[in-house]
């Protein structure tokens, strides 16, 4: 009788031991997942006036009506480091690269944006059309897998509102 007691606590000893290395298991992967960058751009509006002059301005950003960047988020818990920043023209046809050393949590990087990026969108409003040719590959390395993170974004363009003097489209960046 004694042998059986001593065996169902030794079962439910295990039992116990295996539901605590469970807990254990699923609280460590949400910490992992907690250090992990998560990279993205803020709303960004084209306006283009009746003179066909296009100006860009990012949605969160007061300091003027005609900006020259993108701005980049890390919007995850932990640092992406060593970014490299590729804007890519009909895929492959680098027209401007970047590198950011460091990008801690819930901060944010001035991407420029040069001429050529601004007259593919002149381009794309100007044939009526809402698929750019302009595409962003992000390749960052983070603390938690010490592997490479690579994010291809395509831009697109969306009508947002039309005014009498002005179009405003809506610049996206979908994941590829």
């Amino acid at each position: 009788m004694i042998n059986i007691i001593s065996a169902i606590g030794s079962l439910g000893t295990f039992i116990m031991a295996l539901f605590y290395f469970v807990s254990v298991s699923v609280q460590l992967y949400q910490m992992k997942i907690g250090f992990i960058p998560a990279l993205g751009f803020n709303q960004v509006l084209l306006k283009l006036d009746n003179e066909n002059k296009l100006s860009m301005k990012n949605m969160d950003i007061n300091d003027s009506d005609h900006q020259d960047y993108l701005k980049l988020y890390n919007l995850g818990g932990g640092a992406a480091k060593r970014i490299k920043i590729e804007l890519l023209l009909d895929e492959e046809n680098v027209i401007q690269e970047k590198f950011v050393n460091f990008l801690p949590s819930k901060e944010s990087y001035y991407l420029p944006i040069n001429k050529e990026v601004f007259d593919e969108f002149e381009s794309t409003i100007q044939n009526n059309g809402y698929e750019t040719n302009l595409s962003i590959r992000l390749s960052y390395y983070h603390n938690v897998s010490r592997k490479q993170q690579v994010i291809r974004l395509h831009g697109k363009l969306d009508n947002f509102n039309t005014y009498d003097d002005k179009a405003i489209y809506e610049l996206q960046f979908i994941d590829k």
